[in-house]
This record gives structure tokens, C-alpha cells and sequence, in this order.
């Protein structure tokens, strides 16, 4: 892990899921908290050598990897922030592995720190729009698709939009990225295109045409998953046969029980966009619930 200058006054804890830290008059407002401990802990010490006070934390979407080290800055007291459905989740964090498990009793293997982290007691909710945090200011911009309600941080031209964009890197090793709502992920990789330098979840930060470029590659990969989906609906497939298809199309390599129910859950956000697009059907033929072309 590394701390990355993006300005004096916006810095990025760069790691397996990057951490923002926006500053002011001493004062430091964090931005995703990472997987685990140990990530907030490093945010927190670079603060406390850096002279700063933790004013405040903001949590863009209640998926583990986002939020799972913010009990530690519970703990400490600092105020947290999020979107009020992505809080309602981060308190009771067991709706994350329940919403994969078809709204079931998760089994065992779902119930790791990647799929259930731990609960936190109280967030307050995030409102879109400008949001000053003592001298803090920054602004909040609803990035939904990814999750049901994923929000952006913004600081003047910098955009930190969490997982609104996959990078191409990362597409390459999970060609089937996580997506609830395919239409949504679709008009908000679009909307952070109008930023100078984006800080996505994961990767790199990107500045001046490589940003836009990679908003406009993910946008073509989400349009690439419905194209392939819609052209293997000639036949009618359930959606763990539609998946087999997908991930031979795309790459995906074998996966565990994790990474099955992650993937299948993009492909239901891409039959359910075709559903609402009129280009495609569900079909309930011999016990099997299938969907087919229209």
C-alpha cells in the first residue's frame, strides 16, 4: 500500500481497494474504509503523522470490500456516512450474502470477510449534492448500478467513483464484473466521463483521456455482456447455462461458490435489462425457469 498525491489537498491509499482522503485546515475526510483492518488502520496512522484530525468518513456502497474495515473508525469514534440503503446493509451486513444466496440462508463459504463484513452500529445517511464536513467540502454524486445506491465523491475535477467503472486490468481478470442494475452501471460509467481525473475501487487513478477512455471501454464491455447474452438466447437457456456461455465467451476462468453467485448475479442484471428493453422473455417450460430472445 502507498499514499498517492493527487493534489495537496486529495490523496489515495492505493491497495487492493483504494482509499481517499480529502483534506482541509487540518482536518481529513476519508473516503471507503477497504476489506479489513488493516487498510484503516495505515489511513488513520498516515493521518495522525500528517498533523491531521479525521473529521469524517464516507462509504459509497455497502459491498464488504468497501466497508469492511470501518469498525475500526467506529471504534474511535469517528462519524460515518453513506447512502441510507447502502447503511441499512452496512449494519446488517448478513444482507449481503443472503441478497447473493436468492434471499436464502447463506451457507458457510458465504459468510467470509470478502461476502459478510462486520456490522456497524450507526451510519448517518448521505444525501446527494455539495456536503461540507467542517472545512471539509466536497460533493456527492449518485453512481448507482454496481449496488442499489453506490455514490462518487468529488472534489473539484477529481471523481472518486468507487466501482462505477471497472479499468481494463481489471476486466481482464474478472471479465464478468458484479453489476445489480445493468441500465444504471451503463448511465453512470457515462456520467463520470465529465471528470478530469477518476479514482475508481480498484486500479490505477486515471487523468485527462485515459479517464474517459476507460469509462467508455467499461461502458462497451457491460454492452458487450448484453450482445453476447441476447445472441445465445436463440435457444432458450436458464442463467446458469447462460453464465457457461458467457464465461467460455468472455474467459472467465473456474470459479468457486463466491465467485458463481457474484457472476450470476450480473447475468440476472443483464437478462433483466433485455426483459425490460422487450428483448427478451422469461419462460417457465418443465420445472426450469428459462429466458429466450424475443
Amino acid at each position: 500500500m502507498e499514499m498517492v498525491c493527487l493534489r495537496p489537498d486529495v490523496w489515495v491509499l492505493r491497495g487492493g481497494v483504494n482509499l481517499g482522503v480529502i483534506l482541509a485546515e487540518g482536518e481529513a475526510v476519508f473516503v471507503d474504509a477497504g476489506l479489513d483492518e488493516g487498510s484503516a488502520r495505515r489511513l488513520w496512522r498516515w493521518a495522525e503523522e500528517q498533523g491531521l484530525r479525521p473529521r469524517a468518513a464516507i462509504l459509497t456502497h455497502a459491498h464488504a470490500d468497501h466497508f469492511g474495515g470501518a469498525h475500526v473508525w467506529e471504534a474511535r469514534g469517528l462519524p460515518l456516512f453513506a447512502p441510507a440503503f447502502e447503511a441499512a446493509m452496512m449494519q446488517h451486513p448478513l444482507l449481503e450474502p443472503i441478497f447473493l444466496f436468492s434471499g436464502a440462508s447463506p451457507p458457510p463459504e458465504l459468510l467470509g470477510k470478502f461476502t459478510l463484513a462486520r456490522p456497524l452500529s450507526a451510519v448517518s445517511h448521505l444525501e446527494p449534492g455539495a456536503q461540507a464536513f467542517g472545512p471539509v467540502s466536497l460533493a456527492c454524486m449518485p453512481l448507482p448500478g454496481h449496488s442499489p445506491a453506490q455514490v462518487g465523491v468529488a472534489v473539484g475535477n477529481i471523481l472518486f467513483c468507487a466501482d462505477a467503472i471497472f479499468t481494463p486490468d481489471v476486466l481482464r481478470k474478472h471479465p464478468i464484473p458484479f453489476c445489480y442494475d445493468l441500465g444504471q452501471a451503463l448511465a453512470s460509467a457515462q456520467a463520470v466521463e465529465e471528470y478530469e481525473v477518476l479514482v475508481p475501487g480498484h486500479g490505477a487513478p486515471l487523468e485527462g483521456p485515459a479517464a474517459k477512455e476507460a469509462a467508455q471501454a467499461y461502458r462497451a464491455h457491460l454492452l458487450r455482456l448484453v450482445e453476447e447474452a441476447e445472441n445465445a438466447l436463440g435457444s432458450p437457456l436458464t442463467a446458469e447455462e447462460l453464465l457457461r456461455v458467457l464465461a467460455h465467451n468472455l474467459g472467465l476462468p473456474n470459479l468457486n461458490l463466491v465467485g458463481f453467485l457474484l457472476a450470476r448475479t450480473t447475468v440476472f442484471a443483464v437478462l433483466a435489462f433485455l426483459v425490460r428493453e422487450g428483448r427478451a422473455e422469461p419462460l417457465l417450460e418443465g420445472g426450469f425457469l428459462r429466458w429466450r430472445r424475443r
